[in-house]
């Protein structure tokens, strides 16, 4: 293989890493600064109890916060396996 294909499978797997990272990144930078922000400016808001039951609105949403992030973490391993780590085989394979 002549450097030049080294260099296009290089590229795709550099493309392919950050189309697979800046969604994930955006998506749980965002969680989390939107959840510290609703509880530095409006903090009543995540004391407030749920109707019907003595579990805040803040606790509730904790807990789908860390399952996002769980979630975030699953899809990022399943990509990276599925997309990522065939390019680097095919780089190793062909050093």
């Amino acid at each position: 293989m002549q450097a030049k294909d080294y260099t296009k499978t290089y590229e795709q797997l550099i493309r392919t890493r950050l189309k697979i990272l800046f969604p994930l990144i955006f998506i749980t930078v965002s969680s989390y600064f939107s959840f510290i922000g609703v509880i530095a400016f409006n903090p009543k808001f995540f004391g407030a109890l749920i109707v019907g039951t003595k579990i805040s609105i803040g606790i509730l949403l904790g807990f789908f916060l860390i399952l996002l992030i769980f979630l975030i973490t699953f899809t990022y391993v399943y990509l990276a396996n599925k997309k990522i780590e065939p390019l680097i085989k095919q780089i190793q394979k062909n050093v």
